[in-house]
């Protein structure tokens, strides 16, 4: 089962363990983290892992990999420029996250830590690409990842008996909200441009 082999994972590489996967996961790496740190959670109800250890080093590894992807689009635009030019899926997926952190700001970076977080590890590109400040990205970072970090583990640790139930549920609902918000922006990018276009359209007929 998988608790059992996380079990094993945990009590042979330890909390640094959690704490590199979850970094990678953040970073964009598709990696289950959530269902991670749901089990991660039941082990502790069993006693296999202390509570706030567990959180920190959860945090800690989730901040790592959001700041990488938040040097990425910092240090790296020439770079990002190119892969757009050449790859149409990654520049649709850049431009979802360009309109969200367009949008949102801070409040975006917050929200897709915990609450949107299918397409969190682009908005950490966009904030870099926007020159965000880093002082209010670490803050709004290390508040997002703050509960969803801890709402997960404590979650799994609750239903420790119905770990995977409550995993299916939460992924699907995290991809169902992540899926109605870029619907949402993507239909206000759309209806922003036919209003300029009838702008102008007014403005040649004048």
């Amino acid at each position: 089962m998988m608790t059992d082999g996380l079990a094993q994972f945990f009590a042979t590489y330890g909390l640094p363990a959690l704490a590199f996967i979850l970094a990678a996961g953040q970073f964009g790496v598709p990696l289950p983290t959530s269902i991670l740190l749901l089990t991660a959670g039941a082990l502790q109800a069993s006693g296999d892992l202390a509570f706030w250890p567990l959180v920190f080093s959860g945090i800690a590894g989730a901040m790592v990999g959001d700041h990488a992807g938040y040097l990425v689009g910092r240090l790296a635009g020439p770079f990002i420029e190119r892969k757009t030019a050449s790859s149409p899926r990654f520049a649709a997926s850049m431009a979802k996250a360009d309109a969200f952190m367009a949008k949102r700001g801070t409040t975006g970076v917050f929200l897709t830590r915990w609450l949107i977080s299918p397409i969190g590890p682009l908005v950490n590109v966009a904030a870099g690409l926007s020159r965000l400040p880093a002082g209010r990205f670490a803050l709004a970072d290390l508040a997002g990842e703050a509960i969803w970090v801890t709402g997960y583990v404590s979650i799994g640790s609750a239903f420790a008996s119905q770990i995977g139930t409550i995993a299916d549920l939460l992924a699907n609902a995290g991809w169902t909200i992540g899926a109605v918000v870029l619907t949402g922006l993507l239909g206000m990018r759309l209806w922003k441009a036919s209003q300029r276009s009838r702008v102008a359209a007014r403005a040649i007929r004048r």
